[in-house]
Formats: C-alpha cells, structure tokens, sequence
C-alpha cells in the first residue's frame, strides 16, 4: 500500500518526455487550408512539435522562426469559424494528437497587421477572442476539449471586425511541468485576411512576447497538489470591440493570394506548367525545367511533409518518358490541375465563447474546390470517466456581437491517407505509453489510504530515433543532350 509520501515522490517523477504537439493546418469555415498553407511553424521538422523554448523569447508570438511569414494569406468571411489543428507527429494526423497528460488551457488571439505575410509578429497589438482552462463541472481541460475533437480547436471570429489582414494565433499551454518551471506553450498563427466592412477594433491590446512570465500563478501552477478549480487562465481576458476602426475597411484581398498558374501545391509552394515544345530538344528542356522546380519544393517543404513535391515529381517522371519515347508533342496533360481535390470536413466541436466550454455546433455548407484534400482523422476514444455532458448555454459577450452558427456538412469525412515525407520523426522502437493511450494495459493500482485522495500515475518511457532521409527521384536524373549548331 502507498503512503501519501510515496505517492507525492510518485506525482513528482510524472513523465517529462510525453507527445508534444504543433499547429499543422488551419479551415475556414470547414474547408481545410491545405497543410501547412499559410501557417507560420516552427521550420526545423525534427523540433516542430517542441514547446516555444522560453516565455520571453520572440517565439512566443509565432512559434519559433515565426517572426518570418509565409507567401500565402488565406481570405476569410465576416464572422467566419476557423479551426486549428493538432499533430503530435505534423505529417502524420493518424498518430496521437497531444498526450493526455499535457493537461491545461488553451486561447486564441487575433493582431491586425498591414501585411500578413511579412509582419515580425512579435510585440504589442495582440488581442484574445477566446480562452478556457478547467471545468470543474466536467472535471476537463481545454486539452481534453481538443483531444477528443480530433485535435482540432475551434473558434468564431468576431461579427465586425475591422476588414484586412490578421494574424491568428492559437495557443495551448501544457502544465504537466509548470511546478518545475516549466510552462509549455505551443502555438503558431494562420495569415488571414478578413473579408469585413466593419469598425470593431479591441479597447485594448497586449505584447506577445510580455504577456505572460515565468513564476506567475497560471505559469507555474502545481496540478498535482492544488485544486484545479482554482487555476487562473494566462494572459488578459477576451477582448471588449469597440466601434473606432477605419469606416470604410478594404473587402479586396490584393496580396497573399495563390498565384496566377498554379497547378500543384505543396503548402506555401506552387508548380507551374513547364514550356510547351515540338523538337527533341524542347522536350528535355521542359523536364528539366519541372526538375528544377520539384527541387525548390523540396527545398521549401515544411514540418508537414513534401506530398505535393512528390506528386509534382511523377509529371517530371512522365515529360521524361515522353522525351525517351521520342515523343516530341508537349507537355502530356498541358494546364491540368494535380493538386488533389479539398473538400470541406465535419469539425465537430466548437468552442464557446469567454471560457463556455464547447458546445454542438454546425459547420457551413462548402463546396470543393480544387486543393489540397486533408485526411480525416481517427478519434482517440475518452476514459470513460471523462465523458462530456451536454455544455451549458454559453454566456453571450456584450462587447461584441457572437457571429450567427452556420449549418455543418453531413457528409462523412473522407478516409485518411497517410502522407510521404523526406525528413521525419517517427518511433522505431517499442513506446510504453500512458494508460490514456490507445493499447495500453491498465497499471496494477494499490487501495488507496482511507481519508486519502489518491493520484495514481504511471511513468512512459518514449523512446525515438530521428531518421534523415536524402530525397531522390527514384532512379530518374536530369537528361542534358549536347546540340550540335
């Protein structure tokens, strides 16, 4: 039998080496974005899923690398609903979203920028349209929220705010290690332009980084030894909106869009179609021209996987059949569209506003559109002690209007595909995992003292090997013929 020394040492040596998480992707009204499309992350796969390395650090705005945007911004409604999403592992959205030990709150927080794709990020401007921390109600995180939605945390933009360019930040903080001084923030932002002819702006705003420190009550809260109901949720509180923006806001995107002629995606990057040609010649010079581009997409792949890169390589592999076959007329499938078509995804949850919890929500009806498909994901199935009630009405926010609930698709997501990649993280050996994990076999529990409140923990042991992998083009090289005048 435990004593209550034993089981404080046992609390005390909890895992520190658990599934960590980055934001992957980001939808719009259901309709995904396209991995890592428009989305500042950390740029180092090996690290992408790391926690932000310190509080005071310019990371804490935008993710490390963050202060460095992205070529494309996403356009979005008035009011639209937008939905971030988790990955332990950023190319692979079968594997565990977030260890259920990583318990915690989570936010999101907007900052109006002149250009969404070159601002620094870091520094004042930032303003919070969502947070939520425990619920003592349902005895759950906002972690556990996002867990059992797929990972994936969503939120309404406020109806009027001030139309243009924003960065959206969301925001999880795991608290496993806060008592050691060890807070875990991860984050990252979505470049959005917001489609709006309104003038809400925020009373106020805040500095990230600058807004949290270190030692403060919601950095370094004990959840082993204090009453969660007691938790204080980091930063300021939701923003109030106050009429004041300009009158007559842009409604145009101008900057950020996909460029004119882009036949294949993969995240930020673009193929175009390679030169028409008649003559042996041509043709060797139009495969080398779709070589040199498959060449910057890997060179530019992000966290999340070079699927594109490799799908834009089989049309180089066929421009090269065709030149060995002597077959001089192209090129095949000239201006045919290869990225993958995206369709709109069930979001499941949605956040309620100023710390409601989440409630049953529809999503808007979207059609496809030629992108990039994202895979549907398994849902991990909650402990049977976590099961989610019904959510109580959410208290409406009178500093700005809530945006009207828009209808969800009935449709079944599509059936997830695992996603190649040329660098990635992956396990290799045999993980021991918490009793949370899918497979995992229940630990042997001691009785618990009486007069006691017992925490029975379970020590993970993770072990990774983080293996490199040259990218090659399946045996195919460039051709160059000499040409005599």
């Amino acid at each position: 039998m435990k004593t209550q020394s034993m089981l404080l040492a046992a609390l005390a040596s909890a895992p520190a080496a658990l599934a960590h998480t980055v934001f992957t992707d980001f939808m719009i009204d259901g309709m995904p974005q396209g991995d890592g499309v428009a989305i500042r992350m950390n740029p180092n796969a090996a690290k992408a899923s790391s926690p932000v390395p310190s509080l005071d650090s310019d990371d804490m705005a935008c993710n490390v690398g963050g202060t460095k945007g992205v070529s494309r911004v996403q356009p979005a409604k008035d009011g639209s609903l937008i939905t971030f999403e988790i990955r332990s592992w950023p190319n692979d959205p079968t594997k565990e979203r977030l260890d259920r030990g990583h318990v915690g709150p989570c936010a999101v927080y907007l900052k109006k920028v002149s250009d969404a794709s070159t601002d620094t990020a870091a520094g004042d401007g930032w303003f919070k349209i969502f947070d939520h921390g425990y619920d003592s109600s349902t005895d759950r995180w906002c972690t556990d929220e996002i867990i059992d939605n797929n990972g994936l945390l969503s939120v309404n933009l406020p109806k009027g705010l001030e139309g243009g360019d924003y960065l959206a930040r969301p925001e999880i903080l795991a608290l496993h290690a806060a008592k050691d001084g060890d807070p875990q923030f991860y984050t990252g932002c979505a470049q959005i332009f917001v489609e709006s002819s309104g003038n809400l702006v925020p009373e106020s705003t805040v500095s990230i980084p600058g807004y949290v420190k270190y030692n403060e009550p919601s950095t370094d809260f004990d959840i082993y030894n204090k009453d969660a109901k007691d938790y204080v949720i980091p930063g300021p509180k939701v923003a109030k909106l106050t009429a004041g923006g300009m009158k007559k806001a842009s409604t145009v995107q101008t900057a950020g869009l996909k460029p004119e002629g882009c036949i294949m995606e993969n995240a930020n990057w673009c193929g175009k179609e390679v030169s028409s040609y008649s003559t042996e010649k041509g043709c060797w010079a139009s495969a080398t021209e779709c070589w040199d581009q498959a060449d910057v997409c890997y060179d530019e792949a992000p966290a999340t996987g070079n699927a594109g890169c490799k799908l834009w390589q089989e049309k180089c592999k066929d421009i090269n059949a065709q030149c060995t076959a002597m077959n001089f007329n192209g090129p095949p499938n000239k201006g045919k569209i290869l990225t993958p078509e995206k369709k709109s995804i069930d979001v499941g949850k949605i956040m309620a506003v100023n710390g409601g919890g989440i409630v049953d929500a529809p999503a808007p009806k979207t059609s496809s559109t030629k992108q990039y498909e994202a895979p549907a994901k398994a849902s991990p199935k909650p402990a049977a002690d976590k099961a989610t009630p019904a959510a109580p009405k959410p208290t409406v926010d009178e500093s700005y209007e809530s945006p009207p609930i828009v209808e969800q698709p009935v449709a079944a997501a599509p059936k997830p595909t695992q996603q190649p990649t040329t660098l990635s993280k992956a396990p290799v050996s045999t993980i021991t995992v918490a009793p949370s994990s899918a497979n995992a076999p229940a630990p042997t529990q001691p009785s618990c003292p009486e007069g006691y409140k017992c925490v029975y923990v379970t020590d993970v042991e993770v072990v990774t090997e983080t293996v490199y992998v040259t990218a090659t083009y399946d045996g195919y090289k460039r051709r160059h013929i000499m040409y005599r005048a």
